[in-house]
């Protein structure tokens, strides 16, 4: 049996239109913010503050086939990732 602790690693998976392509709809969403930088800034402080791990963002292309029921536009990664590493202070620092 190992002496080492097991650990739990905490991620907060950010998938800008939702895990449902109705998601928009609900009334506490803010759909308008999906190209605010702002928005994600505030999610990774607050997953840094809770001592997330880390911040997984799902990625794909910014207007796919079937925009029917969403909206697909998204920031693509080097916008996002250095927008979200300049807004939290753990960014950059090796653990």
């Amino acid at each position: 049996m190992s002496a080492t602790p097991r650990l739990l690693n905490l991620n907060l998976f950010i998938y800008p239109g939702g895990h449902h392509e109705a998601a928009w709809r609900y009334h506490d969403s803010a759909p308008d913010r999906l190209l605010d930088l702002s928005y994600y800034q505030e999610l990774a402080r607050r997953a840094e503050a809770a001592k997330f791990d880390a911040i997984f963002l799902a990625d794909g292309p910014s207007l796919p086939d079937n925009i029917r029921y969403a909206s697909r536009f998204r920031l693509e990664p080097f916008t996002w990732l250095s927008g979200l590493a300049a807004a939290t202070a753990t960014s950059c620092r090796p653990t």
